[in-house]
């Protein structure tokens, strides 16, 4: 990384695999959709029948047609966005990630700074990490285990959590530089 006037400056984007828990995120927002939209039409076509107007029963109908196609619209939303993305991006010792959702929605979901952390320590690390095993746990990596998955401990949003995350070796490097080697371990 050069001397003190360098500016140091990475992205990489991490693609998270889909799990059981997504399939089963999947048919959950299937099963409400379809739930819901057997609800609104049983509802619509009773108001439809009981429609003293034939102007009347077509709107009911037209009313049901309408919210069912919201319903399947919004569950198909739903269910794109569990195509998800990691982006860390790492600039002089800060460290930002967003999730970008089926490639097109995107949220910012952590800020903070190398300098701010308690440890960064291999997944694998029990001796580094032990003290933390009780902290919630917020997954920004693919999902599986691999030689570059990472944990990190930090406060975020008043709250101390573990980070998993799986960065390339350039951030690797950048973060051993600006977190104390005393507090990062990084598997040679």
């Amino acid at each position: 990384r050069g001397g003190l006037l360098s500016d140091f400056f990475k992205e990489q984007l991490v693609k998270k695999e889909f799990s059981q828990k997504d399939r089963t995120k999947r048919i959950y927002i299937i099963g409400i959709a379809i739930a819901v939209a057997v609800f609104v039409w049983q509802i619509c076509s009773d108001s439809a029948t009981a429609a003293k107007t034939d102007t009347m029963f077509v709107a009911f109908m037209m009313l049901g047609i309408i919210l069912i196609g919201i319903i399947a619209y919004i569950a198909f939303v739903k269910i794109r966005y569990l195509n998800q993305e990691f982006e860390y991006a790492y600039t002089n010792g800060s460290l930002d990630i967003d999730v970008i959702m089926n490639k097109s929605k995107r949220k910012n979901v952590f800020q903070g700074n190398a300098t701010e952390f308690e440890v960064f320590a291999h997944i694998d690390d029990k001796e580094h990490l032990a003290m933390y095993e009780n902290l919630p746990i917020v997954d920004f990596s693919s999902g599986k285990k691999k030689e570059n998955t990472y944990v990190f401990v930090a406060n975020y949003k008043n709250k101390k959590k573990r980070f998993i995350i799986e960065p390339c070796e350039e951030i690797l490097k950048a973060v051993y530089v600006d977190l104390s080697p005393r507090r990062a371990y990084i598997k040679k």
